[in-house]
């Protein structure tokens, strides 16, 4: 069962479940597996990054692999950055936060960004899959 920490006040969690399970079905992962999603603030997500990545900086979203066979990973995704990020991107807040779900579950399944090779790859396939999911 996945799980959706809501910190901020998004209120929107019965859709990100629904886009959960689409990407579930679209990658052919089991339901078994499971993710955790944290919506927070800037002072949560810049902890995390400080403990787990030893950057004392806020950031939009965080991956961290699961620590069992029953759990995939859990994504932290910062509101606060993820608003200004979505308004110089010219798209509003909800797009913007399916945006960094796909972004935090592609790391989950092992996509990097380490180079501009892999960071077009998988830029692209974060818009295809918010097209296929927008044509639901």
């Amino acid at each position: 069962m996945n799980t959706i920490i809501d910190e901020c006040g998004i209120n929107n969690k019965s859709y990100f479940k629904k886009f959960l399970d689409f990407l579930y079905k679209k990658f052919n992962i089991s339901q078994k597996k499971e993710i955790n999603i944290l919506f927070c603030n800037i002072d949560k997500i810049k902890e995390l990054n400080k403990q787990y990545r030893k950057k004392n900086t806020a950031t939009d979203v965080l991956s961290f692999y699961g620590y069992n066979d029953n759990i995939l990973g859990d994504i932290a995704i910062c509101c606060e950055v993820a608003k200004k990020e979505a308004q110089k991107a010219g798209m509003n807040e909800k797009e913007f936060l399916l945006f960094l779900i796909v972004h935090g579950f592609l790391h989950l399944l092992g996509y990097t960004h380490d180079n501009i090779k892999d960071y077009e790859t998988m830029i692209d396939l974060q818009k295809q899959i918010l097209q296929e999911w927008n044509q639901l």
